[in-house]
């Protein structure tokens, strides 16, 4: 019984080491956790006006360049399946056409009370 446990423990521990999912480069997890917060205030709703401007602020903070951004990701990572399959998940266009009426509406917003960076 001793004799199996000392071969079958360590093919468990390589089998199980080399399964283990690749950490993503730092520069794609950075950008998926900017794109996640993004794409959670995009998804929240605003049940009055100091909720809306909230709102409003944080996807001024994580939203603007995040389409060129991935675009510039996944080519860097075109050939990485791993990195791909993580960019792909993603909306390639969230973004207005319009920078200038963006940039000119986040510089109305207001930072939340709650904000404490």
């Amino acid at each position: 019984m001793l004799r199996l446990f000392i071969l079958v423990v360590p093919l468990l521990c390589v089998f199980g080491i080399s399964s283990a999912e690749t950490p993503l480069p730092t520069d794609v997890s950075s950008f998926l956790e900017l794109r996640e917060s993004c794409d959670h205030w995009r998804g929240e709703y605003g049940y009055d006006k100091d909720r809306q401007s909230d709102i409003d602020w944080s996807i001024c903070q994580s939203c603007p360049g995040t389409d060129a951004k991935l675009a510039k990701l996944k080519r860097k990572y075109k050939n990485q399946e791993s990195v791909m399959i993580k960019l792909n998940d993603l909306e390639s266009k969230i973004e207005s056409k319009d920078k200038a009426a963006t940039l000119k509406f986040c510089k109305t917003t207001r930072k939340p009370e709650w904000y404490e960076k």
